[in-house]
This record gives structure tokens, C-alpha cells and sequence, in this order.
């Protein structure tokens, strides 16, 4: 069975953001556009957790977190085939080479570029 399916038909988005406000307003976004919002995870090791205990669709990881990098989550979840996007004020170039290809939503984040990012990733 599909997240989808668990979710009253909304796709469920992992979000892993370790600022309180900009995760809030995130989820509240996502909720507002049709999915479901996951988490939020605020750091590595609550990310991981979170990914392994319910099936997500995407993700939507802040680069920094608090010291550590949402690149290990980024890595678990490619390996699980998801998409995700980062979420930060840098820009693509500025991304660990191996991640500057990937989907970055720059903040601050627009409900528009969200409702486009998400569409993409999902392919809706």
C-alpha cells in the first residue's frame, strides 16, 4: 500500500528543516497544496528515522541542520529511488559536488515554487 493510499489520497513529503518557524510555515504550505507533510525532522539521525518508519513520496531537506548536512538523508533517500529537493539560501554551486545537479528550492520559499517543486518531483 502506497503512502498515498494511507493519507486519504494525499502524497505524504518528508520535511527536514531545523528552524521551528521555517518548518512550521513549510508544512502548513504542503498541507495547503494537497499533500501531506511528514515530520519535521530537525536533525540527521531524526530524518533517518523518520524515513525508515513510514513510506514518503519526497522530501524536502534544508542543507544545513544544526552542524550537520542533509546529505546522508539525501544519499538514504536516493537509494530508496525518492525525489527530493534541497531547501537553502545557497545556490546549486555552492552544493557538496555529487548534489549540485539536484532540485533546490531557495529560500525564503514561495507557496508557487513549492506547488511547482513538488509537482515536479512527483511527476503530477
Amino acid at each position: 500500500m502506497s503512502s498515498s493510499e494511507t493519507n486519504e489520497g494525499r502524497r505524504t513529503i518528508l520535511i527536514v528543516e531545523d528552524e521551528w518557524l521555517v518548518a512550521t510555515d513549510l508544512m502548513h504550505m504542503i498541507e495547503d497544496i494537497g499533500y501531506h507533510a511528514h515530520g519535521p525532522a530537525h536533525s540527521v539521525s531524526e530524518a533517518l528515522d523518520l524515513l525508515n518508519e513510514a513510506e514518503v513520496d519526497a522530501g524536502l531537506l534544508d542543507v544545513n541542520l544544526r552542524g550537520e548536512t542533509s546529505y546522508p538523508i539525501a544519499d538514504a533517500m536516493a537509494e530508496k529511488g525518492l525525489p527530493f529537493a534541497f531547501l537553502s539560501g545557497y545556490t546549486s554551486d555552492q552544493l557538496r559536488p555529487g548534489f549540485q545537479e539536484c532540485p533546490l528550492l531557495s529560500k525564503p520559499i514561495t507557496i508557487g515554487a513549492l506547488r511547482d517543486r513538488l509537482s515536479l518531483l512527483l511527476r503530477d
